[in-house]
């Protein structure tokens, strides 16, 4: 007789297989992205938004809030931001989908976003908050940025992202929370700290975060294309960091033709990726790996010893055995690679104290070397305020970029 376990798992097998398949996505158009073609891209978001997966939508929604964002489009991107931050939010998941991952493949549940999506998730939205005068809902988005951080570390290398601290700070002053303020300005360089010497990239200490409420000017850029997900272990089933090389390494911006310095970095996007890529879920992807290679071998085995078998169990270590073999078949343990392809490398900031009123600003982008990269160089007109602070973000993307006013 065939075993009853075996014979349910079996048949489970075969329905989660069938239910709990890979979410199947287009590549996302990177290149045209890097090449300043945002209708495109914009196009592709739209499109997989209405006939794509919907297990993606959060994926989809990130994406095209980050092009509206970039394109001036500053009503659609918060609304846009403010969705993918619900659905990476919500931590429930139904159990269908536990379900799902335990055997099928890792994608066919919803993507929510590792630690470092969820961040810029909620940097984004802070800062379209902060540019329509909602400081207290800016400051929080900057925090849930910040519990995301420490979400699902092992150890120490967790909440080290400064720029979340800082803005935090920014937010807290403007509310008048002056010694809240200082406490986030104080984490700011504590995580700056920490985040230098693990390995991220730039000084451990920098204008932004030694004098962290100065200038009437904000301005914080997006540098380079931030890291891929490539699958890598047995089967596929780990997911590793992969850095996009050559890009920007900092920005110098010149008002009226006069240097207002170099950009600071304060968030390692790169970084903060490879410390935080889904530790989580790795030990399922493990596990699933092993049960996998287990199940093969012993199929083959149960099979092997069959075929020497000659008496009335024969018959009961085939089936065992072809059953093995089927849910080793059926075991999806490859990696969830779906990743927001379209994230900057690195997020700096430069603080400037400038004579209220218009002005042209320049920006012009720079490798490791120092040699500035050609085709990114940008002239905006930003507009400083009498009271208050001029805020503006801007992207290492061929410019002009089309649009309208992007700033506070």
């Amino acid at each position: 007789m065939i075993p009853a376990g075996l014979v349910r798992l079996t048949q489970a097998g075969v329905l989660l297989a069938a239910t709990s398949c890979a979410a199947r996505i287009p590549p996302i158009p990177v290149q045209p992205f890097v090449a300043g073609e945002l209708d495109v891209v914009r196009a592709f978001f739209d499109e997989q938004l209405r006939t794509g997966d919907t297990r993606s939508s959060a994926l989809f929604l990130n994406g095209l809030a980050q092009v509206e964002l970039l394109q001036g489009d500053l009503d659609r991107a918060r609304r846009h931001f403010r969705q993918a931050g619900m659905i990476m939010g919500n931590w429930s998941t139904s159990s269908s989908e536990v379900l799902g991952v335990v055997l099928g493949a890792e994608s066919s549940k919803t993507w929510k976003g590792d630690p470092y999506e969820k961040v810029m998730n909620a940097f984004y939205n802070g800062l379209l908050y902060w540019w329509a005068g909602e400081e207290d809902n800016a400051r929080a988005c900057f925090k849930k940025g910040i519990l995301a951080d420490a979400e699902s570390d092992e150890g120490g290398e967790q909440t080290d992202c400064a720029l979340l601290f800082w803005l935090a700070g920014r937010m807290s002053a403007d509310m008048g929370l002056a010694d809240q303020a200082e406490s986030y300005f104080e984490e700011a360089r504590t995580a700056r700290q920490f985040a230098v010497a693990h390995g991220a990239r730039g000084r451990s200490n920098n204008h932004v975060l030694q004098e962290p409420l100065a200038g009437n000017l904000v301005c914080l850029l997006g540098l380079g294309l931030g890291p891929r997900k490539v699958a890598t272990g047995p089967h596929g089933s780990l997911a590793g960091i992969q850095p996009c090389e050559g890009g920007p390494e900092f920005a110098e911006l010149f008002l009226g033709g006069r240097s207002l310095g170099r950009s600071a970095l304060l968030a390692d996007v790169d970084y903060q990726a490879m410390t935080r890529a889904g530790r989580a879920i790795e030990g399922i992807r493990k596990g699933k790996a092993v049960f996998k290679d287990v199940a093969e071998i012993a199929g083959v085995l149960m099979i092997d010893r069959a075929l020497d078998d000659s008496g009335a169990g024969r018959r009961d270590k085939l089936l065992v055995g072809a059953g093995l073999l089927a849910l080793s078949f059926l075991t999806r343990a490859e990696a969830d690679v779906r990743c927001w392809a379209t994230l900057p490398s690195s997020v700096h900031g430069l603080l400037a104290d400038v004579p209220p009123g218009e002005h042209e600003l320049q920006v012009r982008f720079f490798d490791a070397f120092g040699r500035e990269l050609p085709g990114l160089d940008q002239v905006w007109t930003v507009d400083v305020p009498e009271q208050g602070t001029g805020v503006y973000y801007f992207h290492s993307l061929p410019a002009p970029i089309e649009g309208g006013d992007r700033s506070q």
